[in-house]
């Protein structure tokens, strides 16, 4: 009985180990839009994002409700 067992063990754990050999049973995972140049660019060349500009706060209305959040969030003790 004992040897039966192992035989088992060991077939099993070399059935198991077959499915990596020589590259079998592998899936090439390839991306739906891997060349299209719209979404990833050109490999290897600049981004093709712009960096976000805002416009400069003249009024200072922006720096005041930044200033009411603040204390808001963080009130003094």
């Amino acid at each position: 009985m004992k040897k039966l067992l192992t035989f088992v063990v060991i077939l099993s754990c070399l059935g198991l180990f077959s499915c990596g050999i020589k590259g079998h049973n592998r899936a090439e995972l390839r991306p739906v839009n891997a060349d299209d140049e719209r979404i990833y660019g050109d490999i290897g060349g600049p981004a093709r994002q712009t960096k976000n500009v805002y416009p400069d706060d003249e009024t200072g209305k922006t720096a005041e409700r930044i200033l009411k959040i603040k204390e808001k969030m963080y009130p003094k003790q």
